[in-house]
């Protein structure tokens, strides 16, 4: 086992990558992307949505706008954990399926209090092209439709990865 991990662990020096990534997240029409699987009984009533579950499989596009490549998908859960603000706590992986970083898969985690103009989240690990990696993304609201949800959101990521 300790010889097997001593291998080609790393893949030569440390390298910084700058992605900027848009995703698109669908709540409505014949195939959403993001689909709630469960909330506690006072999630009805709570102003912050306190309690609800949802999984997503969004998209991950090269421009905001349905028309654009898709490059990838953000892949996990996310729950609404914050009874003062809405506010979700995201757990995902963005899993490149095109371009140079096709079979790599980043992992994000963190907190998103998503009306906010900015937020961040971390990097934590990665597989690929993105072995070993960390960092963060910041995270901007690109548009929003206010009738049914569904939402661009710009990430500028920087990680460090091997």
């Amino acid at each position: 086992m300790v010889a097997e991990a001593n291998g080609n662990i790393f893949k030569g020096k440390e390298k910084v990558a700058q992605l900027q990534l848009y995703v698109q997240d669908i709540l409505t029409g014949p195939s959403p992307s993001n689909v709630q699987v469960a909330a506690a009984r006072s999630t009805s009533t709570s102003p912050t949505f306190f309690g609800l579950v949802a999984v997503i499989d969004d998209p991950v596009r090269t421009a905001p706008s349905p028309e654009a490549e898709i490059v990838g998908r953000a892949q996990g859960f996310f729950a609404f954990a914050s009874l003062e603000e809405i506010s979700i706590h995201m757990t995902f992986d963005l899993v490149f399926t095109g371009g140079k970083y096709n079979g790599s898969t980043l992992n994000l985690v963190g907190r998103n209090p998503y009306p906010r103009d900015h937020r961040e989240l971390s990097v934590v690990g990665g597989s690929g092209v993105f072995r070993l990696a960390r960092g963060y993304v910041g995270v901007t609201t690109v548009s929003m439709n206010s009738a049914n949800g569904d939402a661009f959101f710009q990430y500028n990521i920087t990680v460090l990865h091997y």
